[in-house]
């Protein structure tokens, strides 16, 4: 039965996520990126940095960019722990390396596995942090949805199955439970990210052209927002 379960979640379903995440994700960037366009025809002042924009963009790839905000150098750290964690780890595990390599034919350098369980680690007990500072706050909780909660635990699933998938020897149970278990979660994961706030993973690299081109007021609002203060004729 476990071995029936296994062949379906690593071959139908494995396929069926994977063409989720591709599709979904692919249309939620066309969409921003369509939205992005929309708006900079809209400007009124048509011209845009785009050096300073692109500069912007690329620094949400740097997880050092977390220790120069002010007040939250704590919180910071540990989500960039996080990321790294969770985005470097299923890209150069050995294991996903093989399975690309099979499936596409195209390979990588491979983490080695004692950097890669470490990191792991790291970003399962990052995560656990940021779940406790999440509710240790009443100003996090305050404006926390369910997805705030949810998600971290479907990010944590995959990780700790994984991690375990890894080292057999520190479970009790049969394996392919273990295998199953990683599968399930990694593929709920894939179905479940381009239908929410994960699908940032696609989307961060425009979020500062959208805040650039948002701020970009229609022809003659300046003047209009005179008259609403009763300041025509007036700089402001």
């Amino acid at each position: 039965m476990l071995d029936a379960l296994i062949d379906l979640a690593r071959g139908p379903l494995l396929r069926v996520a994977l063409l989720v995440l591709a599709i979904g994700l692919a249309r939620a960037l066309v969409q921003q990126v369509w939205e992005v366009g929309w708006a900079w025809r809209r400007a009124g002042d048509m011209y845009v940095p785009w050096r300073i924009v692109i500069r912007r963009n690329l620094a949400w790839l740097l997880p050092w960019r977390y220790l120069r905000r002010e007040h939250r150098y704590v919180y910071n750290a540990i989500s960039a722990v996080f990321h790294l964690g969770i985005i470097v780890v299923p890209l150069f595990l050995a294991g996903h390396v093989a399975l690309w390599r099979r499936g596409i034919g195209l390979s990588w350098p491979a983490l080695p596995a004692g950097l890669a369980d470490g990191m792991t680690v790291a970003a399962i007990v990052a995560l656990c942090g940021l779940l406790v500072g999440r509710a240790a706050s009443p100003a996090a909780r305050g404006i926390s949805t369910w997805q705030d909660w949810l998600l971290p635990v479907a990010c944590l699933l995959p990780m700790l199955s994984g991690l375990l998938l890894a080292h057999p020897e520190w479970t009790f149970w049969d394996a392919r439970i273990t295998w199953l278990a990683h599968l399930l979660s990694a593929e709920l994961l894939m179905v479940i990210a381009p239908f929410s706030k994960l699908s940032h993973m696609v989307l961060f690299w425009v979020s500062q052209t959208s805040t650039e081109l948002g701020w970009r007021f229609p022809p003659g609002f300046g003047e209009r927002v005179r008259v609403s203060l009763g300041k025509e004729g007036l700089g402001i």
